[in-house]
């Protein structure tokens, strides 16, 4: 779960304590003691760099979306209530930062920023250096350990200061370790294998929540009606399939549009490849367009399945406009005859917002409020 800090300045000196005590005091009290010359210049280095990208994650904006942005004509018309402007695709309004940022990832405590599109790059950059300097870091302290363990029946001497250190340093540095390295594996997994940020990531996994429990196929219909009016006819049979097939997997109807493949997703994010360590390297993109995958090209002579993988993400927009029950017997959609024509008509029942967004929880507690969203910037 995202870490709420209060003062909010707590989250850039606990990382900056870390780095100058963990880097500096193993530096000048045990490293000095054995290390070569080249060792010392190659972790000074990694530690600049770790101090170079902290400090670029800190105070590179995230990037805004134009003023009087205009939504494309299949695209969702998102107003943010705060900017009272319209919002881009994958674009949320901080309630921190208190402004619209393009591509949001979720706020970070640590650099009192949110991650964005114009700065993920940055904060990538800290995570790889971190895990970089650590990870060496943790190699020379355990060596000194190894050596002086090895030479413990001699008369080396030894400052007490030295081995103090030893004693913290060495499981702090690899804990700091660890804990990058799963938060570097899950922006690899996001961003990298599905192109997603964190809060697309949750979006998935609620969207997931609504497909088993049956909530999901009418609005997914009704939307594709309202996305693609002109070239959406009523498949009364493909809709009756989908509604009572329990065999149907949520993979053959919702798409997520983002994801290019691994490799475009990391430029997309990162920029070209060969200015990813440039620590003052930004994505060439706007952030506010986007290519799609060829799932996503809407064909309306494809089956109902194909074309509900070409609505705007997410599918269901965010709430639902359907109380659905199971199946279509029992849904807010039912069967009916006009005029001799078979058609797929709405129940009418009360307008019923999915609270479910606002409130919903994944399996690791986290919700949308808790990456930094403004829940009433939200429509």
């Amino acid at each position: 779960m995202p870490i709420k800090l209060n003062p909010p300045w707590i989250g850039i000196a606990v990382p900056t304590f870390l780095i100058g005590f963990i880097g500096y005091s193993s530096h000048y009290f045990i490293l000095s003691n054995f290390a070569s010359k080249g060792q010392q210049w190659s972790f000074q280095f990694t530690l600049i760099m770790t101090w170079i990208s902290y400090i670029m994650a800190i105070y590179t904006k995230p990037g805004n979306p134009p003023d009087e942005f205009t939504p494309g004509p299949r695209q969702w018309k998102n107003f943010c209530k705060k900017c009272k402007n319209f919002k881009p695709e994958r674009t949320h309004h901080c309630k921190s930062c208190k402004q619209c940022v393009l591509v949001m990832d979720h706020h970070c405590p640590w650099t009192m920023n949110c991650v964005g599109y114009q700065n993920f790059p940055h904060f990538m950059r800290f995570l790889i250096w971190v895990i970089i300097t650590t990870l060496f870091l943790e190699y020379l302290l355990l060596k000194r350990i190894i050596m002086l363990w090895q030479s413990r029946h001699s008369r080396i001497f030894v400052y007490k200061s030295e081995l103090c250190l030893l004693t913290v340093n060495a499981p702090l540095n690899a804990f700091i370790w660890l804990t990058i390295s799963l938060l570097f594996a899950r922006c690899i997994v996001n961003q990298g294998l599905s192109g997603m940020t964190q809060i697309e990531s949750w979006e998935q996994e609620r969207i997931e929540n609504l497909f088993y429990r049956k909530r999901l196929i009418p609005q997914l219909i009704e939307n594709l009606r309202e996305v693609f009016p002109e070239g959406s006819p009523m498949d009364v049979e493909g809709a009756t399939e989908l509604l009572v097939n329990r065999d149907v997997q949520l993979i053959d109807m919702v798409n997520f549009p983002y994801d290019r493949g691994f490799i475009k997703n990391l430029r997309f994010f990162m920029g070209p490849f060969y200015t990813w360590l440039i620590p003052w390297s930004v994505p060439t993109e706007s952030g506010f367009t986007f290519q799609l995958n060829d799932l996503a090209m809407y064909d309306s002579s494809s089956p109902l399945e194909d074309r509900l993988m070409a609505l705007p993400w997410p599918p269901d927009r965010g709430f639902l406009k359907l109380d659905v029950e199971t199946n279509c017997s029992s849904s807010n959609l039912t069967v009916g005859n006009t005029r001799g024509e078979t058609v797929l008509k709405k129940r009418l029942t009360e307008f019923q917002t999915d609270l479910g967004r606002v409130q919903w929880e994944n399996e690791w507690g986290e919700t949308l409020s808790d990456f930094g969203v403004d829940i009433e910037a939200e429509n």
